[in-house]
């Protein structure tokens, strides 16, 4: 018995000893190949982390540009006449025929916004019509990265006033006021802007902008307004303070501009062109004459929380304005050799109807000549005018807006300016907007 137990135990040592012998050799084998399959990952590895870093690094200077844009494409109406009835809609360019109907691409704008580094931005938005595409704002912005206060702003961008200022994508009627496209022809102008915002760092609710412009922009034609023709340089400055009333759901907004600027007679005629100054009395200005052009401006706009939302806003600019038909300098809405005396507003009511609707109404009024009224004005455009706007949108989405929009201008009437302007000349639009943004 003892023989053969100890027969058993023999054997078993034996198997022991062989098994480890056996698992010694598998772990050997296994871990060089495992050395040389984590050799050749690691390789692989890293060149997969080479490509990811150049990808990563593509992705990241993307990621630095944001572009948006918007189309606006439209349906209009116009219910233009004459006084003697026999002229409907608007004369086209050929002279022979009027049209009371078209289909209109008003705005299609796409805006790269590009930020290299914190504090700094580069901007560009080209406006692409049917015949040409046009450069709306070109500009370089940098901002203070130590107080969070100020921002330098060169390059071609918005004039200083709010209604210049709010975006064509959100505005509430189809078009800006008359004052407003008369005053800011084409709304931007080139040059450099300085800019304090103190609610930041100092939690009080005060803007102020000051601004150096060519002071041409939106005047003749395009390739006299990429750079100053007169050398004269015109000056803005807006300031605007803001306050809440949370408690009320009331937030106030209400401030001040001027513009100081001129217009510089750069060429005669032979003979030479005569001027009409505010008294309109005649005069002829010499080469290098610097005419008046002088505005100073009052805002407010007023939000309240009331069933859905409303806001009121408004407008009031006075001052001296000057104009030239040399077609380098042309203001295509004050056409004349002329300097005077101007006076315009605007106040708007906005209400929400609702979660995806909103009614707007707006009264606007400009008098290009403050000094003549009535009979005593013996042109066209001296004539004032009120116009009347009622607007309804509906947003299907944040994206997708439809917009409905009447505009009935009604002039000042004198038995001396014209046929047409004994009465109100019927010159009513209606337009159908579609809106889509990105």
């Amino acid at each position: 018995m003892k023989k053969i137990t100890l027969a058993f135990l023999l054997l078993g040592a034996f198997m022991a000893k062989a098994q480890e012998v056996e698992n010694d050799t598998i772990k050997t084998v296994s871990i060089d190949s495992l050395k040389q399959i984590v050799d050749e990952h690691s390789m692989r590895v890293s060149g997969l982390d080479e490509r990811l870093s150049a990808a990563e690094s593509i992705l990241d200077e993307i990621s630095k540009i944001k572009i948006t844009g918007y189309i606006q494409a439209q349906y209009e109406m116009y219910d233009y006449w004459a006084s003697d009835g026999g002229q409907h809609g608007i004369l086209v360019p050929s002279g022979t025929s009027y049209e009371d109907n078209s289909f209109y691409i008003r705005r299609a704008r796409v805006k790269f916004t590009y930020k290299p580094i914190d504090g700094v931005n580069f901007v560009l938005c080209p406006n692409f019509e049917v015949h040409q595409v046009t450069l709306k704002d070109a500009y370089v912005q940098l901002n203070d990265r130590w107080l969070n206060t100020f921002s330098l702003t060169v390059g071609q961008f918005n004039r200083l006033t709010y209604e210049v200022e709010y975006s064509s994508a959100s505005r509430e009627f189809a078009e800006r006021s008359l004052m407003t496209r008369t005053l800011y022809p084409s709304e931007r102008d080139q040059g450099a802007k300085l800019e304090a915002d103190f609610v930041t760092k100092f939690n009080f609710p005060l803007k102020v902008q000051v601004a150096v412009f060519n002071g041409n922009f939106g005047q003749g034609a395009l390739a006299n307004q990429s750079k100053d023709v007169d050398n004269a340089k015109d000056i803005m400055a807006r300031a605007v303070y803001s306050f809440k009333i949370p408690s009320k759901g009331l937030g106030i907004d209400f401030g001040g501009h001027t513009y100081l600027g001129t217009t510089t007679v750069i060429a005669q005629t032979t003979p030479p062109t005569v001027f009409s100054d505010v008294n309109n009395n005649l005069f002829t200005p010499i080469v290098g004459e610097k005419l008046k052009k002088e505005l100073f401006g009052a805002e407010m706009q007023v939000y309240y929380d009331f069933l859905g939302g409303m806001s009121l806003k408004g407008e009031y600019i006075r001052g001296t304005y000057s104009g030239t038909t040399n077609t380098a300098q042309v203001n295509t809405l004050f056409n004349a050799n002329k300097v005077r005396n101007v006076e315009g507003c605007y106040i708007s009511l906005v209400k929400n109807v609702g979660k995806s609707n909103e009614a707007s109404l707006r009264f606007d009024s400009f008098d290009p000549n403050t000094k003549l009224s009535g009979d005593a004005v013996t042109k066209k455009d001296d004539l004032k005018y009120n116009n009347w706007t009622y607007a309804w949108q509906y947003y299907y989405n944040t994206n997708i807006k439809l917009m409905a929009s009447y505009t009935m201008p009604i002039n000042e009437k004198s038995q001396n300016a014209g046929a047409d302007y004994k009465q109100d000349k019927h010159d009513n639009t209606f337009t159908l907007r579609l809106q889509a943004s990105f």
